[in-house]
């Protein structure tokens, strides 16, 4: 129909009659009319009449005819005089294309997204009025047309500016996990709505933490959130802090999730929410505060392994209540609690119940200290104020003028200093004096003793822990809040209560993961209390029962370690042997190899004590530790026990290495100067002694070098050189006992010359000084053996026969029977002699 009309107007166009002079005759033109052909001079139909087909054929028809026309031919072939006067088709055509033009124009300015391969946009229906008459953004229009011939393609999960957004695609990207676009979205939302929209503004903000979360920017989520935990709406606020104390427990900051968790809680009763999803969140909120405050606390005491993976629990909350609401229910819902919330703002507001024990308080902004001051005297309440020393939050007054928003429609007195001082960083501790409570606020952040601190925290954990299980008692949680109060009793040094406390675990809550890590803990507990038979039971219900579980090992192992405690050293052997069999991990294996080594070794079967010590040895060569010395000792002592003095002699020098103590250098060296002793290599020993550390030895230690490096000189003949140094050393030792045993070196020394009369009198003048013990057990023995040689066969009598009514070990007791039968045989009394071999002396 449209080109019906235009075929008509130009056919009556041309068929029109005009002068012929009026065609040439020159006419002043307006000059709008120049600038607008100038400005569109270089448009084609396409360009003016886009999308109609029929026309431009019409067009092209039309010069054709006219080309041919011989009548206009002769017209055009005359000489032109001045410029052409527009035909009124000219003049149409010009004022369409103005029209065109305008309308091209206002069309990009306006809607920059209708541009041609744009998505047809769609309307904000959820978002507001203001929002809907308001583009989304609106560049520059010259790059708008400067974006048109060249566009460029944008990386995929990046959404343009000029893109059509609404709350119900940003809705759909956030429900298919689509998070980049999703963040975009809500951000291009948030900007376009005005400033009067506050709190969309900050659920909007929520969506886009949320967003930054699911990503990985928990640095960007972290401020956002920060934000937006300050919001004036309550629902947006609870949930901001909930999210913020589940990110502080991934930082391990967890001081402030518990923070947080308290500012979560104390706001959880004024949202209209869904009655079981507050109900859920209100669990999670306490089991939070209480996890927080014990996984502090066992930060402190470094006593955070041995612990299951899925020990704190995760929350049965949804992190998203806002799902599924359409605008109406989403403004609703972030509206909430506002009203009741701002009946604090010019003070708090505490009015007591009808029920006795319960308040109704709210506040919002008030400080903590004028809060708890008004309840204080409300309630008849005693509130201290118990600061002992500067507080990592900051200044005591600062910490007094921190603001507490919450709204507790009943809660017991409890209840709300509980909330009132966590929702700060504080805590408070509840102390029924007789005839007056009394409330103590603490700053958990200092303290002077660690051990009492950790007690007086434990203590808490443990109260909140009670009240969790009262409380929420048909929570799937309960073993977790019960292991955990074993973990806290035994912090708080109450062994009892955690045994009770993971025996409850292991049989109540059998089927969990937790059971065999509480009868883990309850046998470490047993075992600290030196109860190796209870520990003993606990583990062997443990490897019995959970052979699957990830201590399994470890479990087998300590169940080794308690039966050697428990002096059943050949069983525990063979669970060691079992373990190193099984072969779980290199270390399993390195301190099975070591507990079957020193259960063979206390047995003396040294052979098999050699053996596993050599394997142990192998394991853990690259370990540099006290038990490696330990293994290099044991084994040159089991190798001297077997003869094998050259290999103990190897061994010895292994053990000898920087980082022993002074006690361990000293052993060592004293075990290498008995094995070169014993192979006669005392040209070896004296080496070894005169490359000893003198410097870092103690007078103790020093006369024990002193002693063997004499007794070699002895064996070796020169007894001169070695009396020589003793009396030198004798002369600056003040102890009596130390000079005891230089004393009863020198007597050896004497019998060795033959001096035998000043072997007797340093012997007696040992005794004498000398208190109860080895040194003057075998003091007796030399001096009844020189007296023997020097025929006083009635004082040796009378030394054994004192030796042997003590108690004294067997080799001894063999000797003092041996030298009694000679002095017996020495006065030819024959029967006393056979009967102090045979071992009846009286």
């Amino acid at each position: 129909m449209a080109t019906q009309e235009q075929k008509t107007v130009l056919n009556e166009s041309i068929a029109e009659p005009q002068p012929a002079e009026s065609m040439f005759v020159q006419q002043p033109a307006a000059p709008g009319d120049f600038v607008a052909l100038a400005a569109h001079e270089q448009l084609s139909a396409h360009d003016v009449f886009a999308g109609d087909e029929d026309f431009y054929k019409l067009l092209e028809d039309f010069a054709e005819d006219s080309a041919v026309d011989p009548a206009l031919n002769r017209q055009s072939g005359k000489g032109a005089i001045g410029p052409k006067r527009l035909s009124s088709v000219q003049r149409l055509l010009v004022l369409s294309i103005l029209a065109v033009a305008s309308m091209l124009v206002y069309v990009l300015v306006n809607y920059p997204s209708a541009l041609p391969g744009s998505p047809a946009p769609k309307p904000v229906e959820n978002v507001t009025e203001d929002s809907q008459q308001s583009p989304a953004s609106e560049p520059p229009v010259a790059e708008s047309v400067k974006a048109e011939p060249e566009r460029t393609e944008e990386p995929e999960g990046v959404i343009s500016l000029a893109q059509p957004v609404s709350l119900e695609v940003a809705h759909s990207f956030f429900l298919q996990e689509d998070y980049e676009q999703a963040r975009d979205a809500y951000r291009q939302l948030r900007e376009a709505l005005p400033a009067h929209e506050e709190l969309l503004r900050d659920f909007l903000q929520l969506r886009m933490a949320v967003c930054s979360l699911e990503v990985g920017d928990s640095e960007q989520a972290s401020r956002l959130l920060v934000t937006i935990s300050r919001s004036p709406s309550p629902a947006v606020r609870t949930v901001a802090n909930f999210r913020l104390s589940l990110l502080e427990i991934r930082r391990k900051r967890y001081l402030r999730a518990r923070t947080r968790a308290y500012n979560a809680l104390a706001l959880i009763k004024a949202v209209d929410f869904d009655d079981d999803w507050v109900l859920a969140l209100e669990c999670d909120c306490q089991f939070l505060v209480a996890e927080c405050l014990t996984r502090h606390i066992l930060s402190l005491s470094h006593a955070e392994s041995d612990l299951p993976e899925d020990l704190w629990a995760g929350h049965t909350a949804s992190l998203d209540p806002f799902t599924g609401l359409n605008e109406a229910q989403l403004r609703r819902a972030i509206s909430s609690g506002s009203e009741q919330l701002g009946k604090g703002l010019l003070g708090p507001r505490i009015r007591k119940l009808a029920y006795p024990s319960r308040w109704a308080v709210t506040s919002y902004g008030a400080p903590v200290e004028e809060l708890l001051a008004k309840f204080a005297a409300s309630a008849e309440l005693d509130i201290h104020w118990a600061f002992d020393g500067p507080s990592a939050l900051g200044s005591q007054d600062a910490l007094r003028q921190r603001p507490v928003s919450l709204y507790l429609p009943a809660a017991t007195a409890q209840q709300i200093t509980l909330a009132a001082a966590g929702s700060v960083g504080l805590l408070a501790h509840p102390e029924n004096d007789p005839g007056k409570e009394k409330v103590s606020i603490y700053d958990p952040t200092v303290y002077t003793s660690l051990r009492e601190h950790i007690s007086f925290l434990s203590q808490q954990a443990i109260s909140l822990w009670q009240k969790f299980v009262l409380t929420f008692y048909s929570d799937q949680r309960l073993g977790h809040a019960h292991f955990m109060m074993g973990l806290l009793q035994s912090q708080a040094a109450r062994p009892t209560e955690a045994i009770a406390e993971y025996k409850l675990v292991a049989n109540r809550f059998s089927q969990t993961q937790l059971a065999p890590f509480a009868l883990f803990h309850s046998s470490k507990v047993k075992s600290g209390l030196r109860d190796y038979q209870g520990a003993r039971e606990d583990l062997k219900q443990l490897v019995e029962q959970y052979d699957d579980c990830d201590i399994y090992g470890q479990a087998y192992l300590n169940l080794a370690d308690a039966t050697m405690e428990a002096g059943l050293t050949a069983e525990a052997a063979l669970v060691y042997k079992r373990v190193y069999n099984f072969g779980l991990s290199r270390e399993s294996k390195t301190a099975a190899a070591m507990g079957a080594a020193r259960c063979f070794y206390e047995t003396q079967v040294y052979v098999d004590a050699a053996n596993w010590l050599t394997r142990y040895i192998d394991l853990a060569r690259d370990d540099e530790n006290e038990n490696l010395y330990s293994a290099h000792f044991m084994l040159g002592q089991a190798n001297l026990a077997l003869g094998r003095y050259e290999k103990a002699c190897d061994a010895f020098q292994y053990a000898l290495v920087e980082h022993n103590s002074r006690q361990q250098y000293v052993e060592a060296i004293t075990a290498l100067v008995t094995g070169h002793i014993e192979q006669k290599q005392f040209v070896e020993a004296l080496a070894v002694l005169e490359n000893v550390r003198s410097v870092a030895l103690s007078k103790e230690q020093s006369v024990d070098m002193l002693l063997l490096r004499s007794k070699v000189y002895r064996l070796l003949g020169l007894v001169d050189t070695a009396i020589l140094s003793l009396r030198d050393r004798a002369e600056y030792v003040s102890d009596v006992q130390l000079g005891a045993r230089i004393a009863f070196e020198l007597a050896q020394c004497n019998i060795a010359k033959g001096n035998l009369d000043d072997a007797r009198r340093h012997l007696g003048e040992i005794l004498a000084v000398v208190g109860p013990g080895s040194l003057a057990q075998q003091t007796a023995l030399e001096l009844a053996d020189v007296c023997l040689k020097l025929g006083r066969s009635s004082q040796a009598v009378s030394l054994c026969l004192q030796l042997l009514n003590s108690n004294l070990p067997p080799a001894t007791r063999q000797e003092a029977l041996r030298l009694l039968a000679a002095a017996y045989n020495f006065q030819k009394d024959y029967d006393k002699a056979a009967l102090a071999l045979s071992g009846q002396w009286k």
